[in-house]
């Protein structure tokens, strides 16, 4: 349904809320169903640096599935390294000597790792990706040597980052408010979440209204909720069999 639609369908149990509180409503819906279900999916581009071993991720990223480097999908690091190259900014060690920028090598052993501790972003707290390569011996320090170098070649968005997200905003416009087309049903969360469980996302943002102190009904909300519930449970049996055929049955030829 378009994005008029659903608002139209919420205002007849909820007259009294404005048309940017239903926004609110449907992208804090949105993101629940997202996390649970982790429907929502995207992908994004990075600019790998000599010497660089951490890079900032969108604010919306909730989990990391995989990562392409130079388009070949590289592993997950285990562990961490013994020798961390230290970039972080919040504390920043300034007296701390960082480590050279490595030399390019021909077995490209590439892997990368996550981090959730402090980022170089002003504005969000983010998670941070780690982009590294395996060179015996690469780096020395503290009288520890360790086989992990950061990233030793510089590229243009040569980093794909296939990622679980949160939903996508409503676009929305400092002097008149939500700048989204009504008449789509591709815009904000309407674009995350699959057409036929839009209904899913109706019943969320319906029992959410139910829950305001000027609308508070408890017996619709159980109800609304109960459905939200229900949906989110089919939501999730089809993001785990939509690519799987359940069993491969044998055939003599």
């Amino acid at each position: 349904m378009t994005r008029l639609q659903f608002i139209e369908l919420v205002k007849e149990h909820h007259s009294m809320l404005s048309g940017r509180q239903l926004d609110i409503y449907i992208e804090m819906v949105g993101n629940k169903i997202a996390l649970d279900t982790d429907i929502a999916k995207k992908t994004f581009l990075l600019s790998s640096v000599a010497g660089q071993r951490w890079y900032d991720l969108d604010k919306s990223v909730m989990k990391v599935d995989k990562v392409y480097f130079n388009d070949v999908k590289i592993p997950k690091a285990i562990g961490d390294p013994v020798i961390d190259d230290d970039e972080f900014t919040g504390p920043e060690d300034t007296s701390d000597t960082a480590l050279e920028t490595p030399t390019a090598n021909i077995e490209n052993k590439r892997m990368w790792t996550l981090s959730e501790y402090d980022s170089s972003s002003t504005t969000a707290k983010t998670i941070r990706l780690g982009i590294m390569e395996k060179v015996p011996g690469a780096i020395t320090k503290d009288g520890r040597t360790s086989d992990i170098q950061s990233c030793s070649i510089t590229g243009t968005n040569n980093i794909r980052v296939f990622a679980t997200t949160t939903i996508t905003p409503f676009t929305v416009s400092a002097n008149q408010g939500t700048a989204d087309d009504g008449a789509s049903d591709i815009v904000g969360p309407l674009l995350d979440i699959p057409y036929q469980f839009h209904e899913v996302l109706l019943n969320g943002v319906i029992s959410m209204g139910y829950k305001n102190p000027k609308n508070f009904n408890p017996e619709m909300l159980a109800f609304y909720e109960d459905q939200f519930q229900k949906g989110i449970k089919d939501m999730k049996k089809f993001e785990r069999t939509k690519y799987r055929t359940g069993f491969i049955k044998p055939y003599d030829f």
